[in-house]
């Protein structure tokens, strides 16, 4: 299973961050934070490909996950990248299932379903810059 998903767009980095903007709150998240990575890393001496990292939540999900285990704590919010590459910009989202499997919250299977519809919303964000 994959902890990571991940696409390429041939928009520029500053298209990608504005259209994150307006796509993350119609899919049912908010943008808790937004922080200039690669800003901090430059500050500090090191170069890096602009990079933007995205908190994001949807305050369902987040309930729910927290009620299968108080360890997925660590899982929320939920990352969303943008990430410049040549020829364009990568949007990556973290997927929490595997994580969770490896936490081993469900001993049933009962949270499958809800992982599934968790990872299929935010691959959805992801395919929109496709």
């Amino acid at each position: 299973m994959a902890t990571e998903y991940r696409v390429k767009s041939e928009r520029s980095f500053d298209e990608v961050c504005d259209k994150i903007r307006e796509v993350v709150p119609l899919n049912g998240f908010s943008i808790l934070s937004e922080i200039r990575t690669s800003d901090i890393l430059r500050s500090k001496g090191f170069e890096y490909p602009n990079l933007r990292t995205f908190d994001i939540c949807n305050a369902k999900y987040a309930h729910e996950a927290l009620s299968f285990d108080n360890r997925v704590e660590t899982l929320i919010p939920c990352h969303l990248i943008a990430k410049s590459v040549e020829g364009g910009t990568e949007i990556s989202a973290q997927l929490p299932a595997e994580i969770f499997r490896t936490l081993q919250t469900d001993k049933t299977g009962k949270n499958s379903a809800f992982l599934d519809e968790v990872e299929t919303k935010l691959k959805t964000v992801v395919d929109s810059f496709i």
